[in-house]
């Protein structure tokens, strides 16, 4: 876990066009919690409060006032996560602003990916949505619901403009959504930074927030295990079979793994089709372990799966 912590942490910030998104990295740059390094598509599109922007120097990074920096240019975006640290004065803090209707899943899983692993953890997936309009936004674009369904946390913002009818609907479309989520309602996006940084949704100790069970009585939560090592093969179909292909029923899944040709264990995390495989320090031999959250899972169907992975 160390390891882990060593790592800059990163959100990703998505939400429909108009929740107000921007306003929420605005308002996590200003609170001062952190020297954030910022990266968007494009600097027209971020909204990056003007007063805090001091100039933009040659690599296309924006010093902001307040000693965070803005990477402005629309490029690689691991080019851009390793050009903003290598500054003299570095971040302790990533957040990624997502434009539009953007896919969560390509920019998570590069974070995700080996290499920027080096540097980089992912820490979490921030939805933002509109209390007032949700109904109506899922309804015109209902692919806009992914950035939600995605989302470690969601940000309920303008509760101030909606009705209490409203806001009581958008909470429950959220959470049939993703019942794993954490919510918070707030106005003009001023959420306590605290509760939505550093939340280690990624982590390996992650565990779901107690009051998904309180929302969502159907939430199945089981544990799988096998004794002998794992066929590498067998283990890959496995994935791809029973876990990303499923992202309406599996939602989360992490266990570490003892694969055939493997000296270490595996470390193996997914979120809906966000997936990730890395090699720990434990030896493998140790059996293996996986937490699978869902919802309308045949639990016996994956026992039976899992077991079948083994090595005759």
């Amino acid at each position: 876990m160390t390891q882990f912590q060593r790592r800059i942490p990163v959100s990703v910030i998505g939400g429909f066009l108009g929740a107000g998104k921007t306003t929420l990295v605005n308002h996590l740059v200003g609170s001062g919690h952190h020297k954030f390094g910022i990266i968007v598509n494009e600097f027209g599109e971020t909204g990056i409060d003007g007063s805090l922007i001091e100039n933009v120097d040659t690599d296309g990074i924006a010093e902001l006032s307040n000693g965070c920096l803005c990477c402005v240019g629309r490029e690689d975006l691991v080019s851009a996560l390793f050009k903003i640290i290598s500054r003299k004065e570095k971040p302790d803090y990533i957040l990624i602003e997502l434009s539009g209707l953007a896919d969560p899943v390509p920019v998570a899983q590069t974070v995700m990916d080996p290499f920027a692993r080096t540097k980089f953890e992912l820490d979490s997936i921030i939805g933002v949505a509109d209390a007032r309009n949700l109904e109506q936004t899922l309804r015109d674009g209902p692919e806009g619901a992914v950035q939600l369904a995605y989302a470690s946390t969601v940000v309920l913002n303008k509760t101030d403009l909606a009705t209490p009818e409203q806001v009581t609907e958008a909470e429950k479309l959220i959470r049939k959504i993703n019942p794993l989520a954490q919510l918070h309602p707030t106005a003009r996006a001023r959420v306590n930074p605290q509760a939505v940084l550093h939340q280690r949704a990624f982590d390996p100790d992650w565990k779901p927030p107690h009051h998904a069970h309180l929302h969502t009585p159907n939430l199945q939560t089981f544990t799988l295990t096998a004794e002998r090592l794992l066929e590498r093969h067998k283990v890959n179909e496995f994935i791809d079979q029973y876990l990303i292909s499923r992202p309406d029923a599996v939602f989360r899944a992490k266990g570490f793994l003892s694969v055939k040709g493997f000296d270490h264990q595996v470390l193996f995390q997914s979120v809906r089709e966000i997936f990730s495989l890395e090699q720990t320090k434990e030896p493998a031999g140790a059996g293996s372990r996986l937490v699978v959250i869902g919802r309308g899972l045949n639990q016996s169907e994956y026992v039976e799966a899992f077991q079948a992975l083994q090595v005759r």
